[in-house]
């Protein structure tokens, strides 16, 4: 088991859809986050600067999910783990993003993507 920071039940207020009538109103959507990476270091410390700040990436997701507009989810869920690891380059990031009550046939709860992004190598 890898030590991580985590996020669940995070959401949001956006313009994201692959219609343009979609795009033109706005939907909810929530994000979980799993971020790996060593803590022991935190642990010991009981430093911020030791561990990933969750209040930051928590901005992160909310800002690029209100503020930009997408088609695809995919895309959204891209962005929002490449901005991530802008800022901790060594973490992988776990992003599950859902579109709550998307407008399909059956009426869904939520339709989502699971998004898996490596460290990146330093």
């Amino acid at each position: 088991m890898t030590d991580c920071v985590f996020v669940r039940g995070l959401e949001f207020e956006g313009n994201h859809g692959y219609t343009a009538a979609e795009r033109r109103g706005t939907r909810r959507f929530r994000v979980n986050l799993t971020l790996e990476a060593p803590l022991a270091t935190a642990a010991a410390s009981d430093r911020l600067a030791d561990t990933i700040d969750y209040w930051k990436v928590s901005e992160v997701v909310v800002q690029l999910g209100t503020r930009s507009t997408f088609r695809l989810i995919e895309a959204l869920a891209g962005a929002i783990g490449a901005k991530i690891q802008e800022l901790y380059p060594r973490v992988q990031v776990v992003i599950e993003l859902e579109k709550l009550a998307p407008p399909c046939p059956g009426v869904p709860a939520a339709c989502g993507v699971r998004l898996v992004l490596p460290a990146v190598a330093s």
